[in-house]
Formats: C-alpha cells, structure tokens, sequence
C-alpha cells in the first residue's frame, strides 16, 4: 500500500514514515537528507492569527523568516544543522562509556550529570502533541515571545539577535525550538503540559549539545552559551521547577565558562565607543553571559542554582566589564523604545536605568547568598547590602518617585523602570526577611509596610503600562508581595495577574503553608524541593 504521508524521502520509497520533525526516525537512522513539503498554518491560525486579536492591529501578520539557504533545490524550511544530528536517533538514547570526552563524569565537569541534558525519564503522559510546526514555532518566537521578553522594540531586543544567531547553528537551533513549541502551547492555550515537540527537540540539541563538547571539535561559544541559556529559559518555566535539573545546569555553566576562560575573555575585552559597533563574537558572548547570570542568581532564590551567579559575583570588577562589553549590543538610548506604541517622555536614560536594575540583580543574589551565610559571615555582609540598598535609593530619585510623578503628570514611564522601582522594593522586603524573621509576620516594620506600599502601588502601574508576563524579576516582586501581604485585595489581585508558571505554584505552595504556620527562607526553600522530588 502506498503512503501518502511523512516526509518526501518515505514517500518516495514508498515505505512508512513517522512523521517527526525536522527529520524522521527513518531518514535519521539511514542518514538521508529529510525533506517535508511546506505545511500549512494550523487551523486555529488560519481563523485568529497568533495571540490575543484584542493584542493585534488589522494589519498584524506574522514576521518572515528567512534563513540561511541549504541548497537550491531543497525547500525546506529549516537551516542545515550540517548533518550533525543525521548520525543519532531520538529514542532510547545510550551513551557508552568509552566516549573520548564525557564532559560530566570528568575533572572538568565534577559535579554535574547528563540527566540535565536529557528527558527520558519523562512518562509519555507528559508530552501531548500540539501539531504546530517548527516554523509556527520559530514565527511564534520572532512575533511574541521575543518582544514580550524584553521591554525594547523588537529590531533591538536581545532575543531578536539570539534568535538570527541561533537559525545559524543546528544545536541552538533545537534548543530554541524546545523552548518556542513549549511557550507557543501555553500561548494558545493548548496545553500546561510540554508538549511532545519540545521534548523532541530538546533530546535533538542535547545529542549535538554533548558532541560538541568533544575537545576535538571546533568550539563554537556562542552556540554553547546559547544553547545553555535556551536550557535555562525551558527549566525556569517548569512548573513546578525541576530543582536538580537547574542546580546541574548551574554547575555545567561555570564548568564551561571557566574551561574556555570565556568570563576573562568579555572582561578583557576593549569597550568600543561607538554605540553602534557591530556585533562581535566577545560582545554576543558577554551579553548571554549576562543573562546566564541573572537567570542563575533568580535559581539561587529557590535554591535550585546560584553556582555559576557565586563565581561571578566573587569579582565585582570582572562582573562589571562583562557588563559594560554587552551594552555594546544595543543602541543608545536618546530616545525610549516601547514594546506597545505608547507615548513615553523619558525623565531619564534607559541605559542609566538597565545600569540600576543590574546592580539590583548583583544584589538579589548577594541576599541569596547572606540569607543561607553562616553566622561568622552574616554581619558582615547584612552591613554591606544594607549600604548598596540605601545608595541605590539615594542616588536614583526616580525608585521613589517615579509612579507618583507619573500619576501627578499623568505620563506613561519607560516599563523597565517601572520594573526595576517594583524590583527594588520586593528586595528590601526580601532582604528584611531573609534570615531572623517570617514572610507576612506580626507586627509588620514600618520600613517593611512602607516597602509593601510603594511595591504593590508601583507593580499596579506597571501591569497597566505595558506587558510583563514574561519578565521574571517583575513575576517575582509579584510573589514576594503575594506572601508579604495580609490584604485579601492584594492577595486575590496577585494570585489573579501573576503569570509565570512556577511562580504562579511557588505562590499557591507557599500561601497553604502559611494558613498553617510562618514560612521562613529556608522553609520556603524546603517546600520548593519537597514539590520538585514528588513531581519526579
């Protein structure tokens, strides 16, 4: 009987294709090219476009993707991963142990084991299928997810740069696509659950992820850094977080990092003047850099990472040249860009404000690290965020009136500072309660109700100035206010708007424990793992 579905390849054998994508298990097994016929948008996209149409203008289409061309004759849509992962099937993946590089069970790599790469272990329950292509994944990622990570315009957001970076590369490329097919099913509502596409890719980009670690092998950085932060972005929306999964990922980044000497390399770097220089390799690194060690110190708060975020943080000076390089991948900030078309009168350089919510970052995982210090270690570094806290505030008006000027003038602020102000002020309540003392207990500091006010007055301000769904540092003021606060107003209007998975069920988690008794940090961390084990 003839086969009329799968790929060109089987259907020119005429023989039973699997249908999996970008390449099936048969063309995989016998290493020949797989070719798919264009497919066409799904139905529900076909009559409602992607997202919300109260979200899109009667012009919205999707952005084109273009990548690089294989070769003439081929029509598919997807950029050569150089055959790379021809050589491997997606199932029942072994590795032997006579392998010339096992990056995890090395010296190089003590302390970190390949089940971070790999999902296997996964039920089949897990992984429903959506049915949307990799390119509806890949537009998804372009149109929405991108600009919704970031409060720039897309033309120069990171994320849009990521994304032409990682079309160029086969193992990042799957990477992204696990992370693309998974936010585009809870976009659309489809499902809460990974669906299987993703897992699919992410078993793909893991195979070439540990080939490329072979010492033999012509180092590609970016590709690496990308791919781990990729992972990075899959695990942290894990719900609820895989707390192991992260620590590992964690310790493979500092392994990595400090193999190549890749954090000496961005902080020796020259600084260009121009703020319109290309893009060099060294700037692209230090800008994931960057983002790896925020997504790191956020790990660190629920105890699930901060290996990596400590390694950075022991040399402030080194921390701040890599900064200082990865600026160099945007323009500069004359003018205030907006992810929604509002009006914005800047009242100040949004690159003086990103230079505050950094050091804002460096401070959250400074609590991290005190709130778990030993006692001989605690004063000493309670004095010193104490003194960068009360610096920040002093030197930068705008943490304490930026939302009052703006309701007094009736302006909209540029969103990242209305972030950081909401940031600023869940750290002072973190800080405060972060070693001595319980979330939401009695009786309340003044200093504590003042930083509860103005927090939840600010995250007010900012829901209604643009999107912020997707910014983890504003999820996350949303669930210290939601554990802090004893107004059932604010309680039900937390649990309502907060929209980041695992922040969403850390909240509903911790708020159960607290109808029995005060949660603490260590407490709170203690349940978070507790939920990870049982969810294994």
């Amino acid at each position: 009987m003839a086969h009329t579905t799968g790929c060109r390849t089987c259907i020119s054998k005429r023989v039973k294709c699997d249908e999996l994508r970008p390449e099936c298990g048969r063309c995989v097994r016998l290493r020949l090219p797989c070719e798919w016929a264009p497919q066409p948008p799904s139905l529900a996209l076909r009559r409602r476009g992607q997202g919300p149409i109260k979200a899109r203008d009667d012009g919205w289409a999707p952005g084109v993707i273009l990548p690089k061309p294989v070769d003439a004759d081929s029509d598919d849509w997807i950029v050569d991963l150089t055959h790379q992962h021809q050589q491997h099937q997606l199932y029942n993946l072994q590795f032997p142990s006579s392998l010339p590089f096992n990056p995890f069970n090395s010296a190089n790599y003590p302390s970190a084991s390949t089940s971070v790469f790999f999902t296997n272990d996964l039920p089949t329950y897990h992984a429903p299928s959506t049915g949307t292509s990799d390119m509806q994944a890949v537009s998804f990622h372009r149109v929405v997810f991108a600009p919704l990570k970031s409060t720039r315009t897309a033309a120069v957001s990171a994320h849009a740069l990521f994304l032409n970076r990682a079309l160029e590369n086969g193992m990042a490329l799957h990477f992204l696509l696990a992370l693309s097919h998974s936010e585009l099913a809870v976009h659309q509502g489809v499902s809460l659950d990974t669906p299987h596409e993703a897992w699919t890719h992410y078993q793909r980009g893991s195979r070439l992820f540990l080939q490329a670690l072979d010492p033999l092998a012509q180092p590609d950085h970016v590709a690496m850094m990308l791919s781990f932060l990729y992972m990075y972005m899959f695990w942290m929306r894990r719900s609820p977080l895989n707390v192991p999964k992260l620590r590992e990922l964690s310790q493979s980044v500092l392994a990595y990092v400090k193999r190549y000497d890749l954090d000496e390399l961005c902080a020796s770097a020259s600084v260009s003047a121009s703020a319109h220089a290309s893009t060099s390799d060294q700037v692209l690194i230090a800008r994931i850099l960057t983002y790896l060690y925020d997504r790191d110190g956020f790990c660190g708060f629920f105890g699930c990472g901060g290996v990596f975020a400590s390694y950075v943080s022991q040399n402030h000076d080194k921390r701040h040249r890599i900064w200082r390089l990865s600026r160099n991948t945007f323009p500069g900030a004359d003018e205030v860009p907006t992810t929604m078309g509002l009006t914005q009168v800047p009242k100040m350089q949004d690159s003086a404000v990103l230079g505050v919510y950094f050091d804002l970052i460096a401070l959250h995982h400074d609590i991290n690290n005190y709130s778990q210090a030993p006692e001989d270690q605690a004063l000493a570094a309670r004095v010193r965020i104490k003194r960068s806290l009360d610096r920040i505030q002093e030197e930068q008006p705008f943490i304490s009136n930026l939302v009052a000027e703006s309701e007094r003038q009736g302006s909209s602020p540029f969103l990242m500072a209305l972030v950081t102000v909401t940031f600023f002020h869940a750290l002072q309540i973190y800080f405060y309660r972060s070693r001595s003392s319980y979330f939401g207990q009695r009786p309340v500091p003044a200093e504590v109700q003042w930083a509860l006010r103005e927090l939840v007055a600010a995250a007010y301000y900012t829901m209604a100035t643009g999107p912020v769904q997707l910014l983890e540092r504003f999820q996350w003021s949303l669930l210290i206010a939601g554990i802090e606060t004893h107004d059932p107003v604010h309680q039900e209007w937390i649990s309502r708007v907060i929209s980041d998975p695992s922040m969403k069920h850390a909240l509903y988690l911790i708020q159960e424990a607290q109808g029995v008794a005060c949660v603490s940090m260590q407490t709170m961390r203690q349940i978070i793992e507790r939920c990870s084990q049982a969810s294994m």
